[in-house]
């Protein structure tokens, strides 16, 4: 029996016959050579051939059409299912399915020429390992132009020709088919849409768009909240809905070519809704933030375009962060200054006017003469020989010093310098007399040796050995004038002189020892005399170099800073290093000592503002180290992975370009179905999508969950108590609490709060009065006490004399009720109440306990969730205003780099996790007479694999599912309220997350 040829592509059949047996047909001898006996039998065999190259081409094309129809994604655990391999499942399933038709197939074909009769066949499947065999024989691959047609191999077809019931002749070939299914494109184009559905944000697909959507979104309302608005949630789950599918239909644009029907209409709608809702809260807020919201939200559905962190003020990125030394030169500042007793300055002046004076002498023999004489005989023999025996013997040696000296003076190492030099001539004469005996007779001899020494001595001396100021000279130092006219080292000389000379001796007395080798060279050291106000006159020079120091800033991207991917304390040091020899001001030759001075201490300023940076810079790294600790255990991974999160998220949109559809066979001309056609956070019944089962199913299911919240509440205490190591709060943090309660309450407060609020605001007074004291403050009727409690006395209530302490205002107020300041001292004075506010506000003592605000934390959620309902529901305008009083109060955030005064930026961070089913995906194809579906529905495939009747289950057509993950930083500039979500909810979960 023959099979009808395939209508749209007809091939002669001896032509198809020649192509077979040239080309794709293998030929494989049986048990016995075989040879056509007649023409009729190679007839008979090439239209058989023929007949099996339709038949197989129809197997093919329903084989792929049954595939798609049921595809296999996962392989299920039974005998016939461990066939399907792992790795592609789909296509082992349509290998499988193409080899069963095949066969059924080719038991059809037959053809008769005469006597002759013809057969083709692929061998029965039985069993697991034949149905394995059975998938061997067959291979598939994508064809044609554009992949989108399919290419199918079959392997072992056997051809016989048969005489009267006995074989003459056999054939195997391998035939190769191809048809315009696209079942295996529409299969990996599904594949590679559930692959960007669960690509994260660094990975393209459903997570960067999600990442550019959400931190459009995040950043035009984060910035709005900072502004004033009452923004409630910064990112909510009604954002990360619309955002998902959004970006899920884009996805879909650019994976299959097309998109659902109804899903950018649902995606639309949705957008609208969650603008309105995000809008009602606006109501008479400034409405240039809200354009950004509904561009955002609107922009998820398109495309194109490119979608950046918009600011408040409508401008599109953040503004780069002026950084500045700011506390770090306070600190230095102090370190110089010191105590008068100990201090950076007193040291740079000790050692200014210092000098090391020292004598340098050279004395060398000039000659010499020797003269002896017996007292018996006159011989020159200091022995008389014979058999005299030496009773005594005493040596005596004289130096006698005359004026004058050689031709070679002493020479002063350089950096020395001779005050006054001495040349002598000194004669030392050794005289040796003995006394001898022999029997009765006595003899006495004496020898006189003499030597003649040069000797050359100059008393010098060294300036300032151990300053820290380049060593270029100065002029006059050794004279009176230069800055203040002072003295210089005029009396340094004179001073050396009575030391070193006068009160040796003189400089007879030094050549005698020079020459006897006992001179004292070692160096004395000898100060200067100060010139008065010397020290009042550095210090005006420091507090000048302190304010250009101070002042020194670098311009850093905000979100960089926020996000620790750059360190601005190198930075700035790094910028110091670059001006130092300006801010030194050393000029090419000191005008006079103090001049010298005056560098010295700048120096040794500058070296402290370099090393409390250096310091800076390491803390700051140890705590982008806690940070990455705390990020990694809440799952976002690390600041890195932060920074190019926030890099995506701040880029365009990629531009989708949907694989070409146009092919073997004509245009794919693909719809695409999915239930339902928009995922939804809420519960949906199965009968309303048109699946099988009862019951409801929560397409989309999120949870984000914002880092830093309401201080110490939900998720951020795991990260706030990492970075902090301690069970207690900042005077700041615990004084806003205080406030934002007072006013949510109408007036009342906790009152353990509050005097745990007072008690460490008491500790900060007294050492702001323990510095006023040192200062010399105190001196007339008021005590130091008394003129910060003035200063301090603007402020009525507990929490806002805290944070005046903490903000740096209760300074400045105190160093302004300060009497008896000069303007200079006033700026050191601040200075140094700066370091020890810090450094208290730092300790423990200054740190409120946690579990005095945990009851208060309550308090003020509870008020700001009925504020924003009553906002809701009543009217913005008629609550607005004692919901800001509430909301102004409260800070959130993570301050970075947080001084009293000042911090860089506040950064908050959202963790957006997403996860979603379509409980059914069909993507149909027109190409062809019935066309081509392919459903994901999460059915069990089943196939009659053995031919029993009974159908064996080889895997299932799982659901297209996806899960991602977007963190999501926001960064404003410092103070106000920061930035994040102060309904108490930091961790939103949607009803099926979980």
């Amino acid at each position: 029996m023959r099979l009808a040829d395939d209508r749209r592509g007809r091939v002669p059949f001896a032509l198809v016959a020649v192509l077979l047996l040239v080309g794709s047909a293998a030929v494989v001898a049986t048990d016995r050579p075989r040879r056509y006996e007649t023409p009729a039998v190679d007839r008979v065999v090439g239209e058989t051939v023929a007949a099996a190259q339709t038949a197989l081409r129809q197997a093919a094309v329903v084989a792929a059409r049954e595939s798609a129809a049921n595809p296999v994604v996962a392989p299920v655990d039974t005998p016939y299912g461990r066939v399907v391999n792992d790795s592609s499942p789909f296509r082992d399933a349509l290998r499988i399915r193409a080899s069963l038709l095949a066969r059924s197939y080719l038991s059809r074909i037959g053809e008769r020429r005469g006597d002759v009769v013809s057969s083709v066949s692929l061998p029965p499947v039985r069993s697991p390992a034949d149905l394995r065999a059975a998938k061997r024989r067959v291979s598939v691959e994508r064809a044609g132009p554009n992949g989108t047609a399919l290419r199918v191999r079959f392997r072992g077809v056997t051809v016989r020709a048969k005489r009267d019931g006995r074989v003459i002749a056999e054939r195997r070939v391998s035939p190769v088919v191809t048809v315009a299914s696209p079942a295996l494109a529409l299969h990996d184009r599904v594949a590679a849409f559930e692959r960007a559905l669960n690509a994260g944000p660094l990975d393209g697909g459903l997570g960067r768009r999600l990442a550019i959507q959400l931190y459009a979104l995040a950043w035009a309302r984060g910035y709005a909240q900072y502004a004033g608005a009452p923004v409630e949630n910064v990112v909510a789950n009604r954002h990360v809905e619309v955002a998902t599918n959004a970006g899920a239909l884009a996805v879909q644009r650019e994976t299959l070519g097309a998109t659902a029907s109804g899903g950018e209409r649902a995606v639309l709608g949705a957008a609208a809704r969650v603008a309105a809702t995000d809008l009602l809260a606006a109501s008479g807020v400034d409405a240039r933030w809200t354009d950004a919201v509904v561009a955002a939200v609107r922009g998820a559905s398109s495309s194109t375009g490119a979608h950046r962190p918009v600011r408040s003020d409508g401008h599109e990125g953040p503004e780069p962060v002026s950084v500045r030394v700011n506390h770090t030169a306070d600190r230095a500042l102090v370190d110089v200054l010191g105590t008068r007793e100990a201090s950076r300055l007193s040291t740079a002046v000790d050692r200014g006017y210092s000098v090391d004076a020292r004598l340098f002498v050279r004395a060398r023999r000039t000659g010499g003469s020797t003269t002896g004489a017996t007292g018996a005989t006159g011989t020159t023999a200091i022995d008389p020989g014979g058999n005299w025996t030496l009773v005594d013997r005493r040596r005596r040696t004289s130096r006698r010093v005359l004026p004058g000296g050689g031709s070679a003076p002493v020479r002063v190492p350089t950096g020395w310098r001779a005050f006054e030099r001495y040349d002598r001539r000194v004669v030392v004469t050794h005289t040796t007399v003995s006394r001898w005996r022999r029997g009765a007779a006595r003899r006495v001899t004496r020898r006189t040796r003499t030597e003649r020494h040069a000797v050359s001595i100059a008393l010098a001396g060294r300036h300032s050995p151990d300053s820290r100021a380049p060593r270029v000279g100065v002029a006059g130092v050794y004279e009176r004038g230069g800055p203040l006219d002072g003295p210089n080292l005029a009396g340094v000389p004179a001073a050396a002189r009575r030391r070193l000379v006068a009160s040796r001796g003189g400089p007879d007395a030094l050549a005698r020892r020079a020459v006897r080798g006992t001179l004292d060279r070692e160096p004395v050291r000898l100060a200067g005399a100060r010139p008065d106000g010397l020290r009042a006159w550095l210090r005006r020079d420091l507090v000048a170099l302190h304010r250009r120091v101070r002042s020194t800033a670098v311009a850093l991207p905000r979100g960089a800073v926020a996000t620790y991917g750059v360190n601005p304390s190198t930075r700035l040091a790094a910028r110091l290093r670059v001006r130092r020899a300006e801010l030194l001001d050393a000029p090419t030759r000191y005008a006079g000592v103090a001049d010298k001075v005056r560098v010295a201490v700048r120096r040794a300023y500058l070296d402290r503002v370099l090393a409390r940076l250096d310091e800076r810079a390491a803390a700051r790294d140890r705590t982008r180290g806690n940070l990455n600790e705390a990020l990694d255990g809440t799952g976002i991974g690390s600041l890195d992975r932060l920074r190019a999160v926030r890099a995506v998220g701040g880029g365009p949109s990629p531009v989708e370009r949907p694989p070409p559809d146009r092919g073997l066979g004509g245009p794919l001309a693909l719809a695409v179905e999915t239930e339902p056609a928009y995922l939804r956070l809420d519960p949906v019944a199965r009968e309303r999508l048109g699946v099988a089962g009862r019951g409801t199913v929560t397409p989309l299911d999120a949870r984000n969950t914002n880092l830093f919240t309401l201080p110490y509440g939900d998720a951020a205490d795991a990260v706030t108590r990492g970075l902090l190591g301690s069970e207690r709060v900042s005077l700041r943090t615990a004084a806003l609490i205080l406030r934002a309660e007072r006013r949510a309450t109408g007036g009342r407060g906790d009152r353990d709060l509050r005097r745990a609020v007072s008690a460490s605001t008491d500790r900060v007074r007294d050492r702001m009065a323990t510095v006023l004291a040192a200062a010399g403050v105190g001196v007339t009727d008021e005590t130091p006490g008394a003129v910060v409690d003035r200063g301090l006395s603007r402020w009525r209530t507990p929490a806002g004399r805290a944070l005046a302490v903490t903000n740096g205002s209760a300074i400045r107020a105190v160093v302004a009720v300060t009497p008896g300041v000069s303007d200079a001292e006033r700026a050191a004075l601040a200075a140094r109440l700066e370091v020890a506010v810090s450094e208290t506000l730092a300790s423990p003592s200054a740190r409120p306990p946690e579990t005095a605000v945990a009851g208060s934390v309550g308090v003020v959620r509870a008020a700001v969730r009925e504020g924003a309902t009553r906002a809701a529901e009543y009217g913005v305008n008629r609550t607005l205003s004692r919901f800001n009083r509430t909301f102004d109060a409260i800070f959130v955030g993570l301050p970075v780099a947080p001084v009293p005064g000042y911090w860089y930026a506040t950064l908050n961070v959202w963790d957006v996790h997403a996860r979603g089913t379509y409980e059914r995906l069909v993507v149909r194809s027109r190409r062809g007479a019935s066309g081509v579906a392919y459903v994901r529905d999460g059915g069990l495939v089943r196939l009659d694999v053995d031919g029993d009747g009974a159908r064996e289950r080889l895997g299932r057509a799982e659901r297209v599912a996806f899960e991602t993950r977007v963190p999501v930083a926001v960064v404003v500039p410092p103070g106000r309220r920061g930035v994040g979500d102060l309904d108490g909810d930091a961790d939103e979960r949607s009803p099926g997350y979980g």
